[in-house]
């Protein structure tokens, strides 16, 4: 059977990366919102998704985004995504997502948000220097 979604982890110093590569859909949501839980409730560093690897992206993969935005903010770990394509990028600003959570178009702006909030354009302003809190759970 061939593997839909290849999600790995790249720890660095200051954020922890999420890489996917594949496809996001209904055979595939579950597991990767347990990743991304179990990422965001071990780590005390901010979580990036890598979405420039992702050739298709369904209903499902919108409803991992919003519970996982869910999951960080009750964790208080950061989570942004950065690297969508157009096609995904369009769904989330038809579907308001784009309000919710914050994206990126490359690892560095992204980088850029988490590590130095003051000085990101895009980031959120609640995402302050230093660890964010653990999630217990």
């Amino acid at each position: 059977m061939r593997k839909l979604l290849e999600a790995n982890v790249v720890d660095c110093l200051k954020y922890r990366i999420l890489v996917l590569v594949g496809e996001i859909d209904l055979s595939v949501g579950e597991g990767l919102l347990a990743r991304i839980v179990g990422l965001l409730r071990s780590g005390d560093v901010p979580l990036l998704i890598d979405m420039t690897g992702v050739r298709f992206c369904d209903s499902t993969g919108l409803n991992v985004a919003v519970d996982a935005k869910r999951h960080a903010d009750a964790c208080g770990c950061p989570l942004v995504l950065f690297g969508l394509s157009e096609r995904v990028e369009r769904l989330f600003r038809v579907t308001g997502l784009d309000r919710l959570i914050t994206t990126y178009p490359t690892v560095a702006e992204a980088a850029d948000a988490i590590t130095d909030p003051i000085t990101a354009t895009r980031g959120s302003p609640c995402d302050g220097p230093g660890p964010a809190p653990t999630c217990k759970g």
